[in-house]
């Protein structure tokens, strides 16, 4: 038999179920939705989900599946087999990964009466991860034949403690920047100008940093010239 959950991405999840069908059909999860807060360090975020048969016969297990590998699941002590009126627990792992902000998957379950493609329950699950360096936006962009006039990226420290930049490079030197300190350990610009527009081109500025937590410890924007449309 199979039953396998190839995942989902806080530091808030927030499981919404978006097809729950009725009791006799399935199992009934307590609750549908779920928001828990994980600490900016945290590399893993695991989420009980608690159900119950409360139909009038035996259900059973056959799978749970998602899209995403960053997700595992376990059936609390491997059980499959629920008579009525027998609760259970599938804890769902995050492995957060280098996720940021908000990220949106998908959690399927199957018993053995459900058709291949019509699993009893649809669980949808959105994470959000926070985000300790903020760079606002990630990307800038020119489209092609256009005036290259500089834009800015904003970089904004979201923590009880100050960041610091402490060395930051380009990628391509056909778009100049400019780094700035507004508020040492707190806020910072990327002023970006491109020599010229007359070919698409693209490029990333990288940033590292002192921060602790090793997720943070590097950032990067994108710049680009923008192909114009025939």
């Amino acid at each position: 038999m199979k039953h396998i959950l190839r995942t989902l991405p806080v530091i808030t999840l927030v499981f919404v179920t978006v097809s729950n069908l009725s009791a006799k059909e399935g199992f009934t999860f307590i609750k549908n939705k779920i928001a828990v807060t994980a600490k900016p360090d945290a590399t893993k975020v695991t989420v009980p989900y608690h159900f119950e048969n409360k139909t009038d016969r035996t259900l059973t297990i056959a799978k749970y599946d998602s899209a995403c590998s960053c997700l595992s699941a376990k059936v609390s002590k491997s059980k499959l087999i629920y008579k009525p009126g027998e609760k259970g627990e599938i804890r769902v792992q995050f492995a957060i990964g280098s996720f940021s902000g908000t990220v949106e998957k998908t959690v399927l379950l199957w018993t053995t009466d459900d058709e291949d493609d019509k699993p009893s329950m649809v669980m949808s699950v959105a994470l959000t991860i926070p985000i300790l360096l903020e760079l606002e936006p990630t990307s800038l962009l020119w489209n092609q034949n256009e005036e290259p006039k500089a834009k800015t990226i904003k970089l904004k420290v979201n923590n009880d403690k100050p960041i610091r930049i402490i060395e930051h490079a380009g990628t391509n030197e056909d778009f100049l920047y400019n780094f700035k300190t507004i508020r040492e350990g707190w806020e910072y610009e990327l002023e970006v100008t491109p020599k010229n527009t007359d070919l698409p081109s693209f490029g990333m500025i990288k940033v590292t940093t002192d921060a602790t937590i090793p997720r943070y410890k590097r950032q990067q924007a994108f710049v680009c010239v923008k192909r114009q449309k025939k």
